[in-house]
């Protein structure tokens, strides 16, 4: 019965790390600008043993993926709102110095003047951190240009001073560091994108169903117990024929 058992305790460590990473996914279901990670990259493998293959087969793990549908679209009234329109990232730096992707873009500015979103991650334009003069009022552009009035100036002109690196990469090069945040896996940062744009006084939402990812953690812990169940019942089988095999001699 060890083969039984070893496959079934195989299919418990998978079942336990998508219960983990659906888990998480409903964690984030209300984040601005998230994107769920994925845990269907599974496969199967025979194991090997004294050069010869045994009839046991083995659920793998390949790397798991990033979900890059969109989120839905919510309206706002910050003129420093904005949301992706289409595929690509905005560029911004954790406060330990590295550079992000991310889609969240509920900008403010900070006490220290410089334009962070709702992670407290600083906005890169060309020149680094954008930094935001005193303004009366301040406007996001579809290419990523931030311009202001300035404060005391009653010129109806808008100055520009800065814009926002707007970035795209496959899915295939992404990939969530401990911190949550999503890096590109070749550690490079793309070259701006001309063609990507922006919405203002608009938020993306989370891309996570949580409808859908409640009923996947509810399969996820059912097809868990499922295994724990094998497993004992296996042990009953064996304990019977052990009983059996005594009472022949």
């Amino acid at each position: 019965m060890d083969r039984l058992t070893q496959v079934a305790l195989n299919s418990m460590r998978l079942m336990a790390e998508n219960q983990k990473i659906t888990t998480s996914n409903l964690a984030q279901s209300n984040s601005i600008g998230f994107q769920a990670d994925l845990s269907d990259n599974l496969g199967s493998v025979y194991l090997r043993s004294d050069n010869s293959v045994e009839d046991r087969v083995f659920g793998t793990r390949g790397e798991n993926g990033i979900s890059t549908s969109r989120g839905s679209m919510i309206p706002t009234d910050s003129p420093l709102d904005v949301a992706l329109d289409g595929d690509g990232y905005i560029v911004a730096q954790t406060p330990k110095g590295d550079q992000v992707l991310t889609r969240r873009g509920d900008m403010k500015v900070g006490n220290d003047t410089f334009l962070r979103n709702g992670d407290g991650n600083l906005i890169i334009g060309a020149g680094g951190p954008i930094a935001v003069p005193p303004y009366k009022r301040i406007e996001v552009a579809a290419d990523g240009t931030i311009s202001i009035q300035p404060a005391g100036d009653d010129s109806p002109n808008m100055t520009p001073i800065g814009r926002i690196s707007l970035v795209s990469t496959t899915a295939q090069n992404l990939t969530r560091g401990y911190d949550s945040f999503l890096r590109p896996k070749n550690g490079q940062i793309p070259a701006l994108d001309p063609n990507m744009k922006l919405n203002s006084k608009v938020l993306e939402g989370s891309n996570v169903n949580s409808v859908e990812t409640l009923v996947n953690l509810v399969e996820h812990s059912r097809s868990y117990d499922m295994k724990v169940k094998l497993i004992s019942t296996a042990k009953e089988i064996d304990t019977e024929t052990a009983r059996l095999m005594r009472n022949d001699r």
